[in-house]
């Protein structure tokens, strides 16, 4: 393997595993990948003769990036914002960047199967080695964001499942992509991250949704009963920590219906009451990025919201963040970040070529776990969540393109 080929790969390896194993390989990927896509985005321009395929996303980046500089500048909190509209920017220059390093869809799943197996061996030993509580990763971001990413690793290594039982090694890569899942399912469940296992029922169905009623077989039964026996396991041994978690948020659900807010179920419960609120008294031009914490902790002095519901700088819930926040055009933005990636992989989702169905099993399963998983967190108000979610999908939009190009039953990227 020639050194040019070794550099892209593992270029493309620091995209998908860098973020949950290296201090800032968020920002270190994507800004690599930036600096590469400046010279590709000016050729580009200057061959453009029609409309380019990358449209939908590079417009789904940049209205991210323009709702946040617009609320910025009309509340005077831009100094908040710059960063996730900087990553935002290197997402889109991150596109063109890929299309020069010419990925191979084996650099896809190999930097999938090291972002699980290297989140799932690390959590692991902070967990039982180190004695961790709520594992954060080596280079400890939140607990939430780490435990979030490192399952959505191993989900993808489940999609690759579907390319890898037509590969000619057929055994080794099952091997792989099984250890990656395992691995990033045992991250999160060492991170206590109860509201990314929400995503887990979804994922399932989705899983369940790629094989047409018609076209089981038993590899595809076997897949997804690994979408659930995996996360079946990890809550039936006591070492993680699932079961007491999980127990721990019912008792906070049935005491929030019995009148009392208690831990952080019924404190997000209390967030999501008062964003709405807020929501309600400015629905057009929200409270600004610097706006949400002031305007919650009136509602405390006002009795409106329990003692406590104001700590945060966020209201713990992307879409309620993005409105409240940001305002109605916060909020298209946010769900242009959902649809787009749906629109460009649902379609494909039953496609008979293995290849192009393990693709848009996993641009699928992007959306919809940070869906669920921004149902009780604000992934999109940190840098490291705008770089995995546009990053991977900008690597899977690429890989993908290049399965349209070519004949149906000729389908080639992974040499």
């Amino acid at each position: 393997m020639s050194l040019s080929i070794c550099c892209r790969a593992l270029a493309v390896g620091l995209l998908l595993a860098g973020p949950l194993l290296l201090p800032q390989g968020h920002w270190l990927a994507i800004g690599l990948l930036a600096v590469v896509g400046v010279p590709r985005w000016r050729a580009g321009r200057a061959e453009a003769t029609g409309p380019s395929h990358d449209a939908p996303l590079l417009l789904m980046l940049l209205t991210l990036a323009a709702s946040l500089v617009v609320s910025g500048l009309w509340h005077g909190g831009l100094s908040r914002v710059w960063p996730i509209v900087l990553m935002a920017f290197f997402c889109a220059l991150a596109l063109r960047g890929l299309q020069a390093l010419r990925p191979r869809i084996t650099w896809l799943w190999g930097g999938l199967v090291l972002a699980g197996v290297g989140s799932g061996a690390t959590g692991a030993w902070l967990r039982w080695e180190e004695g961790h509580g709520r594992v954060r990763g080596l280079w400890e971001v939140s607990a939430i964001l780490y435990g979030n990413i490192a399952l959505l690793a191993g989900l993808l290594c489940l999609a690759g499942l579907f390319w890898a039982w037509r590969r000619p090694r057929r055994a080794l890569w099952l091997a792989f992509l099984a250890a990656g899942a395992l691995g990033g399912l045992l991250a999160s469940a060492v991170s206590g991250s109860r509201g990314g296992w929400l995503a887990l029922p979804l994922a399932a169905g989705v899983f369940a949704a790629a094989v047409p009623r018609r076209a089981w077989r038993l590899h595809h039964a076997g897949i997804v009963a690994l979408v659930v026996l995996l996360p079946a396991g990890l809550y039936a041994w006591p070492g993680t920590g699932v079961q007491r978690r999980v127990g721990l948020a019912l008792k906070e659900v049935a005491a929030y219906r019995a009148g009392e807010s208690t831990g952080s179920v019924g404190a997000r419960l209390e967030m999501y009451r008062g964003a709405m609120w807020l929501i309600a008294e400015s629905p057009l031009a929200g409270v600004g990025p610097s706006g949400y914490r002031p305007a919650m902790q009136a509602l405390v002095v006002q009795g409106r919201l329990p003692e406590g519901s104001e700590r945060f700088w966020h209201a713990h819930h992307d879409l309620l963040d993005a409105w409240v926040r940001h305002g109605l055009l916060g909020l298209i933005a946010v769900l242009l970040v959902y649809a787009v990636p749906l629109w460009r992989f649902l379609p494909g989702l039953r496609a008979p070529d293995p290849t192009r169905r393990a693709l848009c099993l996993a641009g699928t399963l992007l959306p919809v776990c940070y869906l669920a998983f921004g149902m009780s967190y604000t992934l999109l108000a940190y840098p490291l969540g705008v770089a995995v979610y546009g990053g991977w999908l900008a690597l899977l939009w690429g890989l993908y393109g290049k399965t349209l190009k070519v004949a149906p039953h000729r389908v080639d990227v992974q040499k």
